[in-house]
């Protein structure tokens, strides 16, 4: 008797056992075995006692050749190794890390994973019976997986898109779209299409119908790609110039760093309109005189994107002017207000790639054009005797 109670011990905990692997999430990690040494280093960290620690029994370990890897679920796959999945106990995959570096640690990993399924499973635990609980759970994975287009893909989440479909078919609610945009390249590809083949009529119905889309849940990127999709149907036609320029200066606007934001300041200098930027300095009416007063904002975050020593200077190519002040901002922030020659400023590291706006002050004798030049000291000034 009680060698057969000791059997059913036995039995039952290796189901328990079998259940908890089952029951947890798998990281996968595909290396490049021999040739790629960032790869190896992951997987000795993935393989340390530190990282077993780590998991705490939630997450199981796969390694993978990257030679011989062939995606079962036909999504999960990069050529950007090391490469991390993270795939939950129902076969879907809510975390992807790329070129993991080669140095990092197996605390921080498995913080970063477990952040993102703390999340995951809150939400879900809320219910995903409403097409505004499946796109919210949607919007949220999408982050940390690739986009809008790849959370929808086998491997990943694509049973919770088709059930979105069933719950609002026809797409009132908007989450479709989001999803089915993407980041709008083949929205604007279309429209380019339309144009060479001069028939702007269809091109006119197909971004007339777009806009007609309900376009609550798009992002920022989605809404500038629209509105780069009616650019590029119209940019050849001469009568449109002019709507075309301020097309591309609300896409500017509304985020520089995006890209379309950055494919809106490229046309707009390609068209002779280049805006008063870090990249193109100013130009005829910019800097107007006497009192000078200007806000430059295009090019700012990226010109102080790194903590450091910078000293800000302006160079007329034509006219002239007298900069007295320089006063720089993180959106509403006052950040620095330089009133001296040359304007040397130290950007802390809180405010690397934060300051967003620079105020010019001083005075101008006659219009004028020239470079704004920001430099950031890499090297000391060499000590004199």
């Amino acid at each position: 008797m009680a060698a057969m109670a000791r059997k059913l011990l036995i039995s039952a905990a290796v189901v328990a056992m079998s259940f908890a692997a089952v029951a947890a999430s798998r990281i996968r990690l595909i290396y490049g075995k021999g040739w790629n040494r960032a790869s190896e280093d992951v997987k000795k960290t993935m393989e340390s006692p530190a990282f077993k620690t780590a998991c705490k029994g939630k997450y199981v370990t796969e390694f993978v050749d990257w030679h011989e890897y062939k995606a079962p679920e036909g999504n999960l796959g990069s050529i950007k190794v090391p490469c991390i999945f993270v795939i939950d106990e129902k076969n879907h995959c809510y975390f992807v890390f790329e070129n993991v570096p080669y140095n990092y640690s197996a605390e921080k990993l498995i913080k970063a994973i477990s952040r993102v399924d703390e999340m995951r499973k809150k939400i879900e635990a809320g219910g995903i019976n409403t097409p505004d609980q499946c796109g919210k759970l949607l919007m949220a994975m999408e982050k940390f997986v690739g986009g809008p287009k790849r959370v929808i893909s086998q491997g990943f989440y694509a049973d919770v898109f088709d059930k979105l479909v069933q719950l609002d078919p026809g797409d009132k609610e908007g989450w479709q779209r989001h999803f089915l945009l993407d980041d709008g390249i083949d929205l604007v590809i279309k429209a380019n299409e339309y144009r060479e083949k001069k028939d702007l009529a269809g091109g006119k119905a197909f971004i007339d119908a777009e806009k007609a889309k309900p376009r609550q849940h798009l992002n920022r990127d989605q809404q500038q790609a629209v509105l780069m999709a009616e650019f590029a149907l119209y940019r050849e036609d001469p009568s449109r110039k002019e709507e075309s320029i301020n097309k591309l200066k609300t896409v500017a606007a509304v985020n520089e760093n995006t890209f379309w934001g950055t494919c809106a300041l490229g046309w707009l200098n390609w068209l002779g309109q280049p805006p008063l930027s870090t990249y193109w300095g100013w130009h005829h009416g910019d800097f107007k005189g006497p009192q000078l007063n200007a806000t430059v904002t295009y090019g700012v975050s990226y010109s102080f994107r790194r903590p450091g020593d910078y000293e800000i200077r302006f160079e007329p190519k034509e006219g002239n002017v007298n900069v007295t002040s320089v006063t720089l901002y993180a959106g509403n922030e006052e950040v620095a207000s330089l009133k001296k020659t040359p304007f040397e400023f130290r950007v802390e590291r809180e405010y690397a790639g934060r300051i967003d706006k620079m105020v010019v002050k001083g005075t101008a004798a006659s219009d004028s054009e020239g470079d704004i030049i920001i430099h950031r000291r890499v090297l000391k000034p060499r000590k004199t005797k």
